[in-house]
C-alpha cells in the first residue's frame, strides 16, 4: 500500500497568483534589491507571465502545441538570475539589461522546455510586451484589449499585493492571453466531455453475458477464463539448470570460458 502525493496547479490566474504570493514570494523577497519599486514590479511581472503560460495549457492546441510543464522552478530560477543582475547593475550604477533578462527568461529557462518554434517565438511575444521598460509607468496595463484591467499594484508591501490579487477576477477572459473568446468555448466544451467521460467511465458497468457482473469482476473472469489458460506450465529449475549447463559452445570461443548466454539466463 502507498499514498502518492500530486501537485495540481489552481485554476485561474487570481487563483495562481494567489498561491504564489502565500509561498513563493514573501516580505523579504520583495526587498532583496534596490530601487524597490523596480524590482517589485518586475517580480510581479515575472509572476503574472508565469500564471498566464500555466493557464494557457488549459485551451489545449489553441494554448500550445505541446502541453508543456512547467513549473514554480522555471519562475524561480528566473527571478534569481534577475535579482543577481539588478543587484551587479545598481552596483556599478547600470541600467537593468533587458535584452538579457528576456534571453534568460524566455529563450532558457522556460524556452529550454519549448520543443515547437511556434510556442517559442509566441512565448518571446509575452517577453518583449511585459519584460521592458512600460512595466514601470503608474497604472501599468498587461493587455488593455482585456476586460479587465490586469494592473501592477503601487505598492512595496506584501500584504498591498495579496489585496491586490485578490481583486482579480476568477474567470478570466481569453483576451488576456492574447486568444479570441471562442477558444473559452472550446476550453468549456472540452472539460465538460473530459467531465461527462470520467463520470462515464467510473460508473459500474453490466456485461451482455456475464450474468450481471460488474466491470472489474468481468476482467477478472475474462483473466480466468484466457490468460492463465495461456501461460506455459511450471518449469523445474534443476532441470533448466542442467539444460543450461549443456548449451553448445559457439564457434570461437573455448570451453574455458563462460558463454554470455549462459551467465544470462542463470
Amino acid at each position: 500500500m502507498s499514498i502518492k502525493n500530486a501537485f495540481v496547479p489552481p485554476k485561474g490566474i487570481q487563483a495562481g497568483l494567489s498561491r504564489t504570493f502565500n509561498t513563493e514570494i514573501n516580505p523579504d523577497f520583495l526587498e532583496r534589491v534596490e530601487p524597490i519599486d523596480k524590482w517589485k514590479n518586475i517580480v510581479f511581472t515575472v509572476c503574472f507571465m508565469h500564471s498566464i503560460v500555466l493557464e494557457r495549457r488549459k485551451f489545449g492546441p489553441l494554448g500550445f502545441t505541446v502541453p508543456y510543464e512547467f513549473n514554480y522552478g522555471d519562475m524561480l530560477a528566473s527571478l534569481t538570475f534577475i535579482e543577481k543582475h539588478m543587484n551587479s547593475c545598481f552596483a556599478n550604477q547600470q541600467k537593468e539589461s533587458w535584452k538579457a533578462i528576456r534571453y534568460i527568461t524566455c529563450d532558457v529557462q522556460y524556452g529550454g522546455r519549448i520543443t515547437d518554434n511556434m510556442d517559442r517565438e509566441m512565448f518571446s511575444t509575452y517577453g518583449d510586451l511585459w519584460l521592458d521598460d512600460p512595466i514601470f509607468k503608474p497604472g501599468y496595463n498587461f493587455n488593455p484589449n482585456s476586460e479587465f484591467a490586469y494592473k501592477i499594484p503601487e505598492t512595496t508591501e506584501h500584504a498591498k499585493f495579496l489585496e491586490h490579487v485578490s481583486t482579480l477576477p476568477s474567470n478570466d477572459s481569453p483576451a488576456i492571453f492574447g486568444l479570441n473568446n471562442l477558444a473559452d468555448l472550446t476550453y468549456r466544451l472540452s472539460e465538460s466531455a473530459a467531465l461527462i467521460n470520467t463520470l462515464v467511465d467510473v460508473q459500474p458497468k453490466d456485461s451482455g453475458s456475464g450474468g450481471g457482473l460488474s466491470r472489474e469482476d468481468q476482467v477478472k473472469k475474462d483473466i480466468e477464463e484466457k490468460i492463465l489458460k495461456e501461460l506455459p506450465a511450471n518449469f523445474d529449475p534443476i532441470d533448466t539448470y542442467a539444460a543450461i549447463e549443456r548449451f553448445k559452445i559457439p564457434k570461437g570461443l573455448s570451453a574455458t570460458k563462460n558463454v554470455p548466454l549462459s551467465i544470462f539466463l542463470k
